[in-house]
């Protein structure tokens, strides 16, 4: 048996395309799903396609994950990712979901508008998960579907192991420009030391929450 998530592309930089192609999916099928075997167990991940947060957020089933995807060439579209990252935050989305932020287009290095350490900085403020890809070339792109089905699984576990009870909120959520500002610490740190701090470096790792 196959289990079934959905994963939530709000305000998308990243081509379906690209990414069913690859998967032998047809595109303009109304069902938009990846088959991905992980661990032995096969399960089926929906994509949905949305141009804000809002309108998925009023929906009755809420999606398993939040995949947030914007453009390293593109410094608006980073912007827009905080953005929609900030929504899910102040709708409480995010204690029970996992989310990802994902940069797209790295391939073209030379055209880069927003670095690496943004991005990681980015992720790290709003507790999701990052990685770096380029669709076009088909770079990291099983890396990203896989750990898009790991995290999910991960989150459903502890949600499990917690009795189904979410963290506290007022101890979960922290001031944006608080939690910002101690980031960009951090990131000097380590721009002074050459050693990088653990949080970023656990941001990049899928296997974990």
């Amino acid at each position: 048996m196959a289990y079934s998530y959905t994963a939530l592309l709000p305000g998308n930089q990243l081509s379906k395309r690209h990414i069913y192609r690859k998967h032998h999916v047809d595109v303009d099928s109304s069902e938009q799903k990846v088959s991905i075997l992980l661990n032995g167990e096969e399960s089926e991940l929906y994509f949905v396609n949305c141009t804000s947060t809002k309108e998925e957020i009023d929906r009755a089933e809420p999606p398993d994950a939040f995949v947030v995807i914007y453009s390293v060439i593109d410094k608006a579209s980073f912007q827009k990712a905080e953005q929609e990252l900030a929504r899910l935050l102040d709708c409480d989305m995010l204690r029970s979901r996992p989310a990802l932020l994902v940069g797209n287009k790295i391939d073209l290095a030379r055209s880069r508008a927003v670095s690496t350490q943004d991005g990681k900085c980015l992720a790290c403020t709003y507790k999701a998960k990052f990685i770096e890809v380029s669709v076009g070339i088909n770079h990291n792109v099983d890396e990203l579907l896989v750990g898009i089905l790991n995290q999910i699984r991960l989150k459903q576990q502890q949600y499990s192991a917690e009795g189904g009870r979410e963290s506290s909120p007022a101890h979960w959520y922290k001031s944006r420009g608080v939690v910002r500002a101690s980031m960009k610490a951090r990131q000097m740190l380590t721009w002074i030391f050459g050693k990088e701090d653990t949080k970023f470096k656990n941001c990049e790792n899928l296997n974990v929450l």
